[in-house]
């Protein structure tokens, strides 16, 4: 059977896939010289316009421009779609009980730890119907010294984190690294399962960082949970799109 039939991820997993909206503010602090990427934009106004301004003031890459980069459409098997902001504001807020696993709570939600100056979400559905991995993913635009720590504390909060958590009622466990692809200026997987219910759902993340931004691939396969991880090919497809 046809696993988006089988398995309504949105229904299933609500705090899971609950992904957070740009941050109206941002922790990145730096004095770097502003990047080409990081020009404001014409006429942005209110929230936009404070986003656009704070990523030139930090380097990071301006909201427009991370817009633009964002994968959105069908490709290498996957169709790109934005999410909902609804949906996004949902996982804004999500908190571990135990302050270790933090960072891997907050990629839970849809965000980085660190709130990230713009952030795009787009749900990642298979155009195959034998193709039974559906998931996510979000591009998060920091300053790059932010960014690199985003990576640092999540790399220690798996390490330190394997039990689990939880998190809004939810519960989280088994929290264990597993291989990513070599791609960005560095990159982390790991592999965490979370109880609905009576039934544990086993999700892959994959982690990569190319300069200033953090890039989440984010998988669940219901049939081969060994198997879950966004496929190679589109990482680097998303990564091509950031130049």
């Amino acid at each position: 059977m046809k696993m988006r039939k089988a398995l309504p991820i949105a229904a299933v997993l609500p705090a899971l896939l609950a992904i957070s909206a740009c941050s109206g503010e941002s922790a990145d602090s730096g004095d770097k010289k502003p990047k080409a990427s990081a020009k404001s934009t014409p006429g942005a106004t209110g929230a936009d316009a404070k986003a656009a301004a704070e990523a030139e003031r930090i380097g990071a890459m301006a909201p427009q421009n991370l817009e633009k980069a964002t994968l959105t459409g069908t490709k290498n098997g996957f169709e790109a779609k934005k999410v909902a902001k609804a949906d996004v504001e949902a996982g804004r807020d999500l908190k571990a009980d135990k302050a270790e696993c933090q960072p891997v709570a907050s990629l839970a939600g849809g965000f980085t730890h660190i709130p990230a100056v713009s952030v795009q979400h787009r749900s990642l559905d298979p155009v195959e119907a034998k193709n039974a991995t559906v998931g996510s993913m979000w591009l998060a635009s920091h300053s790059e010294s932010n960014a690199k720590k985003v990576m640092t504390d999540l790399r220690s909060s798996l390490k330190e984190c394997p039990g689990g958590f939880k998190t809004l009622g939810l519960t989280y466990k088994a929290v264990e690294p597993v291989k990513a692809p070599a791609l960005g200026d560095e990159s982390l997987g790991y592999r965490i399962t979370n109880v609905v219910g009576k039934q544990s759902v086993t999700m892959t993340y994959t982690v990569i960082r190319e300069n200033g931004v953090v890039a989440v691939f984010y998988g669940v396969n219901m049939l081969t949970p060994q198997k879950s991880a966004i496929p190679e090919t589109l990482v680097k497809a998303q990564l091509e799109l950031l130049g």
